[in-house]
């Protein structure tokens, strides 16, 4: 095991990636959100311990015992990381990224844990005492194969939206014409929360959120019931963060009614090319940010008047292109919600070896 440094480097806008927690998300390491460092920094930063492709990272604080995997070489590792490297003639490494996101490591997480008033910490030497399950390493190669076909057919999926979505950008970018007022080229709804006693569990009514969620996802979110004073957003509406981060955008793949924190912005005729315009032209949102004491925040009338450079599209054309890329990007996104359940349901038994390796095998060529 290898500890971090207990200090932060200066960004600098470009150069090697610095790990830090928030960039942890659902065992993977975010690249794209995290702080870039000089060359010089990053000697500094791993002279005591140099991050290696495959080491495990263990979060410290926060997320307390959150994992993920190194992802490249040439990073460096955050403040309240940590990483496990095995030796390999007892656990192999592959295998070791996958114990530690079992729930026998989370119980072993819940075990050590330091619970504070302000936040929750690991000692560096507990994590050292934490028990994994250990089975022969043919079972550990085994389990490491079909969770990592898993994973690849996500990080392939990750890729595809990425790709997307930076491509539609790309197009609205290059097409763009003089700005004109959002409230004139789409319909804004500002959310509204409705009172506690219309929300439920039940799979009654629709979807509630607050804020916006990872692109394309449906959420087990609480619902509300139709018959309440509910404000919606129809399919194919962007939705748009009226408080922070203000002007964060995603995109309603079902109808779902929509919290204070959330505006709906909609164009019958031109879904997909409005909803690109808003992630590209995301920065144009920082200008009209409000005075709230807590949140930056707009209000219904900021969003209205707000200038949006909708490209031309007399024939639909665009259109027609921008919507395909969205649905692509769904696509992939929603394929990878039901390969991540797969893998959270194996993962378990898998650990445990309360499943067979053909029945295993069988369950992952039925998803991949």
């Amino acid at each position: 095991m290898l500890d971090c440094e207990h200090k932060t480097p200066a960004s600098k806008g470009q150069g090697y990636p610095y790990i830090a927690i928030p960039d942890l998300r659902d065992g993977v390491v975010d690249l794209e959100s995290a702080r870039k460092i000089s060359y010089e920094d990053l000697k500094e930063w791993t002279r005591r311990s140099r991050p290696q492709v495959g080491d495990v990272i263990v979060t410290r604080r926060g997320r307390v015992g959150d994992t993920a995997v190194v992802p490249v070489p040439d990073v460096a590792l955050g403040q309240n990381l940590v990483i496990l490297r095995s030796e390999g003639d007892l656990v192999s490494q592959a295998y070791l990224r996958w114990a530690t996101r079992s729930p026998q490591w989370y119980r072993e997480v819940s075990r050590y844990i330091n619970v504070g008033a302000v936040f929750s910490s690991l000692n560096v030497s507990d994590v050292l005492k934490m028990a994994i399950p250990v089975p022969c390493m043919d079972h550990q190669v085994f389990v490491a194969q079909v969770l990592d076909a898993l994973e690849a057919r996500i990080a392939s999926n990750r890729e595809v939206v990425r790709s997307a979505l930076g491509l539609g950008q790309s197009m609205v970018r290059k097409a763009a014409s003089a700005p004109r007022v959002l409230g004139d080229v789409a319909d804004v709804v500002m959310g509204s929360s409705p009172k506690g006693k219309y929300l439920n569990g039940r799979g009654e009514g629709v979807r509630f959120y607050q804020g916006v969620r990872d692109f394309g996802r449906v959420f087990p979110a609480p619902r509300v019931n139709t018959s309440s004073p509910v404000r919606t957003a129809p399919v194919g509406s962007t939705l748009f963060a009226v408080r922070a981060p203000v002007g964060a955008v995603n995109l309603a793949i079902e109808e779902v009614s929509i919290g204070r924190g959330l505006a709906s912005i909609f164009s019958q005729r031109r879904p997909a090319t409005l909803h690109f315009c808003l992630r590209e032209f995301s920065e144009i949102w920082d200008e009209y940010q409000g005075g709230g004491t807590v949140f930056a925040s707009v209000n219904g009338r900021d969003v209205r008047q707000m200038q949006i450079a909708m490209p031309e599209d007399g024939e639909g054309q665009l259109e027609r292109r921008l919507g395909a890329l969205l649905n692509r990007a769904v696509q992939a996104e929603q394929e990878s919600v039901r390969l991540a359940a797969t893998r959270d349901e194996l993962l378990p038994l898998l650990i445990s070896g309360k499943i067979t390796v053909k029945v295993a095998e069988k369950t992952v060529e039925e998803v991949v």
